[in-house]
């Protein structure tokens, strides 16, 4: 790890249903949640190994697995939309430039570095469907090597038509449409606003839907769609199932200055009216039917019962992982898919993954408010290239929505009501800009 872990425990202070004060202490670094005597408050704990995560940086980079379980090919970097948040607004002006023909040398030359099979293939862009020339070369042939891997591909639906629709069934696709409900002007037009890309996208729900779950409505967390319950209805009424499979991508990062002055910050009243909603869907079990949030409040749940430490801890894209691998059509390694080869997000080439240096992360056991931090078993440590104002940003929003599920958690678990943390707590700051006046 990144040096000698603080053991300091938070208080909890809480309210019971009679409005009773109750204290609780828990302890992110060892997953203990006590009540003032001591006494665990998850008992049937589980036996488990918990092999150490390594804590990659610039100083000590990571590597790169020729046998990855999870393989994003990045097929280019244009969009039609231009999101006021878009990951990828630093990076789009450095994506590789490839052909439609390099899908078919990227497909010969896979046996001179992929080994094994992967569980999971994803295919991302920019917009993934701008490119589907590229699909049709890439996607026959891999399913047809892989044929139990996971194929999918996140996209903003805007680009459906029949003939992508019968090419995603018949290849079984997994697809994520990313769509904001309420705060959708964010991004860009709503294609529900338009009767023919309405009606594929409900196409697309009503064949790939339901209890497969091939198909999920993605939405990111905004200032304009702060409420999870009124964002998962608004998506329902537009799909017309109110079954609709919702996700969250995740709470607003910031990606760029445009955003860190725009959209990505919140206010405190935008925070409470998340918190509030979150806190509501643990107690009314609506938040279950969020997978993002179900996934954190299981995971959450689980570190306690296995007394998960913190050195444990991978970052929670899972980028950092030597077996997840995210490669262009040139064989280019890139620290993630929302970054292009041709800047210094370029780690090295599938021809020489042993010389892969991922150097331009840095793992959350390297920052302090992270080593610090009462929801780090949740968080998992925001963005791993971020830093500088960037990076506080996104800390603060990724902060307060974990707390949010935390409150839920400790709501659904023991029915006491969270009223604030105390302890060692330490927040990243944004920086200060004093303007020089001339005299």
């Amino acid at each position: 790890m990144g040096g000698t872990l603080p053991s300091s425990s938070f208080i909890l202070q809480c309210t019971d249903r009679a409005g009773e004060e109750v204290r609780l202490i828990y302890s992110p670094h060892d997953s203990m949640l006590l009540d003032e005597k001591g006494r665990h408050l998850i008992t049937d704990a589980m036996s488990l190994e918990h092999p150490q995560a390594e804590a990659f940086a610039p100083t000590s980079p990571g590597w790169k697995s020729s046998a990855p379980t999870t393989l994003k090919i990045q097929l280019g970097m244009r969009c039609n939309y231009r999101c006021s948040y878009c990951s990828q607004a630093s990076e789009s002006n450095v994506g590789t430039i490839t052909r439609t023909v390099d899908s078919d040398e990227f497909l010969a030359g896979l046996d001179l570095w992929l080994k094994g099979t992967p569980e999971r293939i994803e295919f991302w862009g920019g917009e993934p469907l701008l490119y589907f020339a590229k699909l049709k070369r890439l996607v026959p042939t891999l399913r047809h090597r892989f044929p139990q891997a996971t194929f999918s591909i996140v996209t903003n639906g805007s680009l459906l038509r029949e003939e992508i629709l019968e090419f995603i069934e018949r290849f079984d696709i997994c697809v994520s449409v990313s769509h904001d409900g309420p705060g959708q002007h964010l991004r860009g037009p709503d294609p529900f606003d338009d009767p023919q890309q309405a009606h594929w996208l409900r196409e697309l729900w009503r064949r790939r839907g339901g209890a497969g779950r091939r198909v999920m409505f993605n939405f990111v967390l905004t200032p304009a769609n702060a409420d999870v319950e009124a964002t998962r209805s608004w998506l329902a009424e537009r799909v017309r199932d109110d079954h609709v499979a919702v996700d969250i991508e995740s709470i607003v990062t910031v990606f760029s200055e445009q955003a860190l002055n725009g959209h990505s910050c919140w206010n405190p009243r935008d925070y409470e009216r998340l918190a509030q909603s979150i806190i509501d869907g643990f107690v009314n079990g609506k938040a279950i039917q969020v997978r993002d949030l179900a996934r954190r409040a299981q995971d959450f749940v689980d570190s306690l019962r296995a007394r998960r430490p913190s050195s444990a801890l991978w970052q929670k894209c899972g980028m950092d992982r030597p077996d997840q691998l995210a490669v262009d059509l040139k064989g280019n390694v890139m620290t993630c898919q929302n970054t292009g080869a041709e800047g210094k997000h370029r780690i090295g080439h599938v021809l020489a993954l042993k010389d892969v240096a991922l150097d331009t992360v840095t793992h959350w056991s390297h920052r302090e408010s992270c080593r610090h931090c009462p929801v780090l078993q949740l968080c998992k440590g925001s963005c791993m290239y971020l830093h500088g104002d960037l990076f506080s940003q996104s800390c603060q929003n990724e902060y307060q929505f974990n707390l949010a599920v935390l409150a839920g958690v400790l709501r659904r678990l023991t029915g006491l009501t969270l009223r604030s943390i105390s302890g060692d707590i330490r927040r990243p700051q944004r920086r200060r800009v004093i303007p020089l006046l001339e005299v």
